[in-house]
């Protein structure tokens, strides 16, 4: 169930907690990391979401688990998901918290869809003008789409910007459908 006003809520929190202690980058990485394990082990999420399982048993095992691999911060919020009922929007929390660490780093995620697989070369280059258009560092995440026939659609945020094929012969037909015959 995902309720983005709780996740983004409790990812605030952990980020004021994690800057307060001046080690967020190092939360952000961890927590990364235990999404990145229980989403590859499912009798971990059962466990952990189960009204069943007691919430000691819970936190033994988080401590048993990830102890002291991640920050004792991160230790202590899963410990406040579990007494609040919230472990199950554990992932929800982990991207909202995410997002929140990318936007504080100044990062900003550019989704680039092409017919074919990006070259290196045009990867960097692209990536170095769409720093330099937003004034923030860029992630490009590139996606493969043959639909889009040739050209690059780069969707960041709420923007798009599309100088894809298909996206200009659509533009062709809709005027060429509204212009006036004789």
């Amino acid at each position: 169930m995902r309720d983005r006003k709780v996740a983004s809520r409790y990812a605030g929190a952990l980020m004021a907690s994690a800057l307060a202690e001046g080690n967020l980058v190092d939360v952000a990485e961890s927590y990364a990391a235990v999404l990145d394990a229980v989403k590859d082990n499912q009798d971990l999420r059962i466990f952990m979401d189960s009204p069943q399982v007691a919430d000691q048993e819970k936190k033994d095992l988080l401590k048993n688990v990830f102890g002291d691999k991640i920050e004792i911060l991160l230790l202590h919020f899963f410990y406040l998901l579990i007494d609040k009922n919230r472990i199950e929007n554990t992932r929800d929390i982990g991207e909202e918290f995410a997002a929140m660490v990318e936007k504080h780093e100044g990062l900003v995620r550019a989704r680039v869809t092409t017919a074919v697989a990006l070259p290196a070369d045009l990867a960097v280059s692209l990536t170095e003008k769409l720093s330099v258009f937003t004034g923030a560092r860029v992630i490009l995440e590139n996606k493969i789409d043959p639909a889009v026939i040739g050209g690059v659609c780069v969707t960041m945020g709420d923007q798009i910007l599309d100088g894809t094929v298909r996206n200009n012969l659509d533009q062709l037909r809709n005027s060429l459908e509204k212009a006036p015959m004789r």
